[in-house]
Protein backbone atom coordinates (compact mmCIF):
# COMPACT_ATOMS: atom_id res chain seq x y z
CA UNK A 1 0.00 0.00 0.00
CA UNK A 2 2.77 2.46 1.05
CA UNK A 3 4.27 1.97 -2.67
CA UNK A 4 0.81 2.78 -4.33
CA UNK A 5 0.49 5.82 -2.03
CA UNK A 6 4.07 7.31 -3.15
CA UNK A 7 3.40 6.59 -7.12
CA UNK A 8 -0.11 7.52 -7.47
CA UNK A 9 -1.01 10.69 -9.28
CA UNK A 10 -4.68 11.99 -8.55
CA UNK A 11 -6.24 12.59 -11.80
CA UNK A 12 -6.81 16.36 -12.83
CA UNK A 13 -10.76 15.39 -14.01
CA UNK A 14 -11.47 14.00 -10.92
CA UNK A 15 -10.27 16.61 -8.93
CA UNK A 16 -11.58 19.26 -10.64
CA UNK A 17 -15.18 17.22 -10.29
CA UNK A 18 -14.52 16.39 -6.46
CA UNK A 19 -14.34 12.29 -7.29
CA UNK A 20 -13.31 10.60 -4.15
CA UNK A 21 -14.35 6.90 -3.82
CA UNK A 22 -12.75 3.44 -3.57
CA UNK A 23 -11.51 2.01 -6.50
CA UNK A 24 -11.30 -1.58 -6.57
CA UNK A 25 -8.74 -3.05 -8.83
CA UNK A 26 -8.60 -7.29 -9.17
CA UNK A 27 -5.71 -8.96 -10.65
CA UNK A 28 -4.03 -12.36 -10.15
CA UNK A 29 -0.85 -13.23 -8.68
CA UNK A 30 1.30 -16.07 -10.76
CA UNK A 31 2.77 -18.60 -9.27
CA UNK A 32 6.65 -16.64 -9.71
CA UNK A 33 4.58 -13.64 -8.13
CA UNK A 34 4.22 -11.48 -11.59
CA UNK A 35 1.18 -9.91 -11.82
CA UNK A 36 -1.33 -10.33 -14.64
CA UNK A 37 -4.81 -9.70 -15.70
CA UNK A 38 -5.48 -6.47 -14.17
CA UNK A 39 -8.77 -4.95 -14.40
CA UNK A 40 -11.07 -2.41 -12.61
CA UNK A 41 -13.90 -3.96 -10.98
CA UNK A 42 -14.94 -1.13 -9.40
CA UNK A 43 -14.44 2.60 -10.85
CA UNK A 44 -15.32 5.81 -9.31
CA UNK A 45 -14.84 7.72 -12.43
CA UNK A 46 -12.51 10.94 -13.64
CA UNK A 47 -9.44 8.70 -14.76
CA UNK A 48 -9.13 7.22 -11.51
CA UNK A 49 -9.40 3.10 -13.09
CA UNK A 50 -6.66 4.41 -15.71
CA UNK A 51 -4.82 5.47 -12.63
CA UNK A 52 -5.05 2.35 -10.51
CA UNK A 53 -4.27 0.55 -13.58
CA UNK A 54 -1.27 2.38 -14.60
CA UNK A 55 -0.02 1.80 -10.70
CA UNK A 56 -0.91 -2.09 -11.09
CA UNK A 57 1.60 -1.59 -14.16
CA UNK A 58 4.38 -0.22 -12.48
CA UNK A 59 4.16 -3.07 -9.40
CA UNK A 60 4.70 -5.64 -12.26
CA UNK A 61 7.39 -4.24 -13.37
CA UNK A 62 9.68 -3.90 -9.42
CA UNK A 63 12.47 -6.20 -8.36
CA UNK A 64 10.57 -7.04 -5.55
CA UNK A 65 7.85 -9.87 -6.43
CA UNK A 66 4.83 -10.47 -4.45
CA UNK A 67 4.13 -13.72 -2.57
CA UNK A 68 2.76 -16.39 -4.01
CA UNK A 69 -0.29 -18.18 -2.51
CA UNK A 70 0.24 -21.54 -1.02
CA UNK A 71 -1.72 -24.76 -1.13
CA UNK A 72 -0.06 -27.86 0.37
CA UNK A 73 3.32 -26.63 0.31
CA UNK A 74 3.14 -25.31 -3.37
CA UNK A 75 2.93 -21.86 -4.77
CA UNK A 76 -0.69 -21.74 -6.28
CA UNK A 77 -2.40 -18.64 -8.56
CA UNK A 78 -4.35 -16.15 -6.21
CA UNK A 79 -7.22 -13.75 -7.68
CA UNK A 80 -6.37 -10.45 -5.19
CA UNK A 81 -9.17 -7.60 -5.22
CA UNK A 82 -6.68 -4.61 -4.13
CA UNK A 83 -8.66 -1.31 -2.85
CA UNK A 84 -7.44 1.82 -3.86
CA UNK A 85 -8.89 5.02 -1.56
CA UNK A 86 -8.81 8.42 -3.73
CA UNK A 87 -9.51 10.76 -1.32
CA UNK A 88 -8.74 14.94 -1.76
CA UNK A 89 -7.09 16.38 1.07
CA UNK A 90 -8.76 19.84 0.94
CA UNK A 91 -12.14 18.10 0.89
Amino acid sequence: MEFIYENIEYPATARENDIQGTLVVQFVVEKDGSITGAKVVRDIGGGCGEEGLRIIKLMEKMPNRWIPGKQRGRPVRVMFNLPIRFLLKNA
